[in-house]
Formats: C-alpha cells, sequence, structure tokens
C-alpha cells in the first residue's frame, strides 16, 4: 500500500510546478519628492544589482522637473519594513555629446526614459527611451556608467522605430516600454507596448492585439522575435478613453517572460483607473516573426502565455505600474518582485511600491 500511495503523489505532482505569488506589501512614497535636482516621480523602470544592493529608478521626466534623470538608492523588500526608497544619486541621463537632454519644447530630442538595467555582465546601466516622434528620433537602447557618462545608443531595428509619419512601425508613445536582460546576461528582450501599425488596430475592449517581443545580441542585432497577444482594454471607458498593452517585461529563465499588461481607463470625473495582470509568455514553442512585414497580413503562431496574477485581487488599490524588477531572495528561498508605479506628476496619482513574493 505504502508503494502504491508512493506512486500516486509522483503522479500527481507536475514535473515542473508553475510559480505562485502572493503580495508582502504595498505602500505608497510621498509626492513632490526633490533630490539633487531631479524630482521622484514618473517612474517607469527600476532595477536590482545583486553586486552592490543598489537599486535604479528612472523617471520618464522629459526634462521639466529638472533633467532627465534616473536615480540610484536603496529598497527594503522585508516584510514589515518601510518600502523606502531610500535615494542615494541622481543620475542626469545624457546625450552622446554629454548634454542633458531638453525638454520637449526645444525642437531637439527629449529623452522619454521606460525602463533601466544593471548589466548582469559589467557595471554599466542600459536604458530605454520611446523616442521622440514629434521631432523625428527613433527608439533607442542606451549605454551608461554610474554616474550618467554616455558609453553607447542603439537604435532599435528598423522595423520598431517610426516610418511615414506613423503609417507603419511604431506608434507614437507606444514602442520600447519593456526591456529585459536574458537570464544568462547575453542578450536582450525588447517589448512594444502597443502592435505597430502594420500588425493591426490597438486592443479595444472587443478585441486584443499582437505586439512584438524581440531578442537582441548585446551589440544590438536581431537574435529572434516573436508575436505577443495583448488583451482586450480591460474595462469600457465611460468617455471612451482606454488601453492596453504591455508596459515591462522580466526574464524568469531560458524562455520564459514575465509580461505586465496594464490597461489604463478614463473615468467620467478625468481621472484614470488602472487595470493590470501579469502573466507567463512561453517562447519555446512560438514562431520567429523577425522576417514578417505584417502580423495581420499572415498567420502567426503567437507566444504561450498564462495569467500569474490579476491585480485587481489583491484588494488594495492598483495604480499605473510600469516597472518591475527582480529583487533580494528571501530567508525561504523564493524570490521577491517588485513593482513600482508612474505616476505622470499628476495629483490624483501615487507613486507605488508593491512587493510580490514568487515562489513554487
Amino acid at each position: 500500500m505504502k508503494a502504491l500511495a508512493l506512486t500516486v503523489l509522483l503522479l500527481a505532482t507536475p514535473a515542473i510546478s508553475a510559480e505562485r505569488v502572493s503580495l508582502l506589501k504595498v505602500c505608497d512614497t510621498p509626492k513632490g519628492v526633490e533630490f539633487q535636482g531631479g524630482g521622484y516621480g514618473g517612474i517607469s523602470g527600476i532595477d536590482h544589482d545583486p553586486r552592490t544592493g543598489l537599486w535604479a529608478f528612472i523617471s520618464d521626466d522629459k526634462s521639466e522637473h529638472g533633467p532627465s534623470h534616473a536615480f540610484l538608492g536603496r529598497l527594503d523588500v522585508r516584510p514589515g519594513k518601510p518600502c523606502g526608497p531610500v535615494l542615494e544619486t541622481m543620475i542626469p541621463l545624457r546625450r552622446e555629446d554629454g548634454a542633458t537632454f531638453p525638454d520637449r519644447k526645444a525642437g531637439t530630442e527629449a529623452a522619454d526614459g521606460e525602463s533601466i538595467r544593471f548589466d548582469p555582465l559589467s557595471h554599466d546601466l542600459v536604458w530605454s527611451t520611446e523616442g521622440d516622434f514629434d521631432h523625428g528620433y527613433p527608439p533607442s537602447v542606451r549605454r551608461m556608467k554610474a554616474d550618467g557618462t554616455p558609453v553607447a545608443r542603439h537604435v532599435v531595428p528598423e522595423k520598431l522605430t517610426f516610418h511615414d509619419g506613423g503609417r507603419t512601425g511604431a506608434r507614437k508613445n507606444a514602442t520600447t516600454e519593456g526591456m529585459s536582460w536574458s537570464a544568462d546576461g547575453r542578450s536582450l528582450w525588447l517589448s512594444m507596448e502597443w502592435p505597430l501599425a502594420q500588425d493591426g488596430p490597438i486592443p479595444s475592449v472587443a478585441e486584443g492585439g499582437l505586439t512584438r517581443l524581440t531578442k537582441l545580441d548585446r551589440s544590438g542585432k536581431v537574435l529572434a522575435q516573436y508575436a505577443y497577444r495583448i488583451d482586450p482594454v480591460q474595462v469600457a471607458s465611460p468617455v471612451g478613453v482606454g488601453d492596453n498593452g504591455i508596459s515591462e517585461i522580466l526574464a524568469l529563465d531560458a524562455h520564459r517572460l514575465l509580461v505586465l499588461e496594464r490597461s489604463g481607463i478614463k473615468g467620467a470625473d478625468g481621472r484614470y483607473s488602472y487595470h493590470v495582470r501579469l502573466y507567463v509568455a512561453d517562447l519555446a514553442k512560438a514562431q520567429d516573426v523577425s522576417k514578417i512585414g505584417s502580423l495581420s497580413a499572415t498567420p502567426v503562431r503567437a507566444v504561450d502565455k498564462r495569467l500569474l496574477l490579476n491585480f485587481d485581487s489583491l484588494g488594495v488599490r492598483i495604480d499605473n505600474l510600469e516597472a518591475m524588477a527582480w529583487g533580494p531572495r528571501l530567508k525561504d528561498g523564493a524570490r521577491t518582485l517588485v513593482l513600482a508605479s508612474d505616476d505622470n506628476y499628476d495629483a490624483n496619482q501615487v507613486n507605488q511600491i508593491l512587493v510580490l513574493r514568487v515562489g513554487p
């Protein structure tokens, strides 16, 4: 009987257990904080460096609250401890000539920082900008030293840039919203927030859309590209203004990514509510679409996705979550996953930090 019971137990245990998540803590940080000339707001990307314990925070401020910038600082992910962050350094974002980026009214490229990552194989920081559609500057990935000294700039693959005034290619303000190093640090993933213009319409309440996940080598060359199906807009807006798209990605292992989808819904009072979901995207069986010009014209085998967490189920207010990074492991070996919100420097929104426990 013991042998039979053991066999049943083994058959009932999956070969690879699915990840489970739970909320450890959530907190709002003060509004209007300025540090070394930069405002803490508009946080669109975060990352943790396990070698130093430092966290990086990038703002999408287009030099309207100080120069376009990022911060280095500390976070305490332990339950019951203040969320912080404790800021230590403000890093002005710089162009290749060493000058800081001007504001959007200057007529030259304005920075729109959306994601930031520590390079796991060096001590550089890599950050993505959505580009400046109005002034003709394409989305790009930039590398800098920890003090902000520019090192390199890689324009995203041609297919993901702006073309024909937006009639093809990337859509304005819906480009390289997410970025993650691969699990081994040898390649870089980029996610487009919305479908390319030729890949079909943007998500609506009635239907979703196909966007692209792109894998680059460390020099910016395309290694592969995959179609990812975004959900429909989660709730109908009473004034007809709502969207859904990818706000961040994060490598889980060699062939899986965490994908953060966010719907922003405008209410009758002009304020936005947010409905956010976290998916596991499995690329193992997906088709490489890097040579396909239009996903709407060619049937493709998209990425498999599985819902990991609907943030509506947490029972807490969820704001405009745009940033996501792995934090330190807990004593039981589980991983921490930290998310932060972009408050758009809006008095009706909050600077929010959530810490999740991710374990089997």
